[in-house]
């Protein structure tokens, strides 16, 4: 292995809970339907927030996905796996039925900074881009 990269089978991951839901329009909560579940698992950043806001960002962009759409699904709740701990709950329709924290999209400049934190981040923790390490294991996160 060349001096400072990692083998991707060593990134470590860290995993989120989430719940997967169908909420009719106009309801208060107690017709939710439970859909699926699912472990996300993203690369450890040795950075909390910003390993979350990557499972919100790979999520929200999935309630657009044909296939989420197909199975109605426009509620997530995203839960830390190894504590259970609410992170987020993100949905396709407004919502003021019980406290939580109303998620609006980042500005398309505000994604990008991100998106560049995170992309240098990575790189300086495994020595690869995410694209390297996107195309080597194959994956959507």
């Amino acid at each position: 292995m060349v001096s400072g990269f990692k083998a991707i089978s060593e990134i470590p991951l860290r995993s989120f809970y989430c719940e997967l839901k169908h909420r009719p329009t106009g309801d208060d909560g107690s017709n939710e339907e439970l859909i699926d579940t699912l472990i996300l698992k993203v690369p450890r950043l040795r950075n909390s927030n910003l390993e979350g806001q990557w499972a919100i960002a790979l999520l929200w962009q999935k309630l657009e996905d044909p296939e989420y759409c197909e199975r109605n699904i426009n509620q997530i709740f995203i839960f830390t796996a190894q504590f259970g701990e609410l992170l987020a709950r993100i949905e396709t329709q407004p919502f003021e039925d019980e406290p939580a924290k109303h998620l609006k999209p980042p500005s398309q400049d505000t994604y990008d900074k991100w998106q560049q934190a995170l992309e240098n981040r990575f790189k300086k923790l495994y020595g690869i881009s995410l694209e390297e390490w996107r195309k080597q294991e194959k994956c959507d996160v």
